[in-house]
């Protein structure tokens, strides 16, 4: 019923989606592995990288035709588990975004092609699993300096965006601003202070998990009045804003800025800024830490 061709047409089709798949998110594993978390799977956040070089992988064997019944079976179990937790994250938390294509994909796709396109990919995969002839066919040398050529700069990009920019081992010490005059910085842009007045300046984004643990310390320095004003300022697309508003309902100003104004400001989210006299005096690169914590590790003086 299905000649060759046809099968090998598949076996193509279904590894292009896995190969811009997989490059899509190698470019940001971290948000990769924020999106994880959304969908109430944060035990496996620490497995993106791992997940992403497969499906890199598994993309090209399938687009080479290089054992295409022996991958198109594990194409097949992948896109079940995929589908699954797509589903169980749409329904169970109201994740719409499937973020299948990572940086690639469209925004505002509807849910249901989602499915729909997994469940065309899962046929296609039984198909040739289940219809390609055993082969013993020895894997031509040009397609494996193919798939080297590609994997190998992909794992060095997976390991380097699964750290940045959303979680920051940096020493607040180092950070440029450090003891700077806010006039001096590039957050003079966005916030014109007075001398007399202290600020906590939270930087942050809409998918970050690390970001999230942070909100109900900062709701803790509105409500102790520890600081005299609390100003935020988020990156990230419209429809992740409107999740965190539905699950944290901030009560604080938000203003949104790109995230290439977030990257003049700090490489690290979340960052707060804790501004006195108009003078940056500590800077966090991390979760921020309640107002007790914060004055007594940081040896500064809190507004009363």
């Amino acid at each position: 019923m299905f000649e060759k061709r046809t099968l090998n047409i598949y076996s193509v089709i279904v590894g292009i989606f896995f190969l811009i798949s997989g490059i899509g998110k190698v470019f940001s594993t971290a948000a990769f592995s924020d999106l994880i978390f959304q969908y109430g799977l944060g035990y496996m956040m620490i497995l993106s990288p791992l997940i992403v070089i497969i499906e890199i992988l598994l993309g090209l064997f399938l687009i080479l035709l290089i054992k295409p019944r022996r991958y198109s079976f594990l194409s097949f179990i992948l896109l079940v588990v995929f589908t699954a937790a797509f589903a169980y994250a749409h329904f169970r938390n109201g994740v719409d975004d499937c973020g299948c294509f990572g940086s690639m994909q469209p925004s505002g796709i509807p849910v249901i092609f989602s499915f729909i396109r997994n469940i065309l990919l899962l046929i296609m995969s039984f198909i040739v699993w289940f219809k390609y002839p055993e082969e013993k066919i020895i894997t031509p040398l040009w397609k494996r300096c193919v798939i080297l050529a590609v994997i190998c700069p992909s794992i060095f990009i997976a390991g380097y965006t699964f750290s940045m920019p959303f979680l920051s081992k940096g020493d607040s010490q180092t950070h440029k601003f450090q003891n700077q005059n806010i006039r001096n910085t590039e957050l003079w842009k966005y916030v014109k202070t007075v001398p007399d007045r202290t600020y906590l300046i939270f930087c942050f984004s809409y998918t970050c998990p690390h970001c999230w643990n942070s909100i109900e310390n900062l709701r803790q320095y509105k409500i102790r009045n520890t600081v005299d004003s609390i100003i935020t300022f988020a990156t990230g697309k419209y429809s992740d804003k409107l999740y965190f508003i539905q699950n944290f309902h901030p009560d604080f100003y938000i203003k949104d800025i790109s995230l290439k104004a977030i990257s003049e400001l700090t490489d690290a989210v979340p960052t707060s800024f804790y501004i006195e006299h108009d003078t940056i005096k500590a800077i966090i690169r991390s979760i921020l830490p309640s107002p007790v914590t914060f004055s007594k590790q940081l040896q500064i003086p809190m507004h009363k």
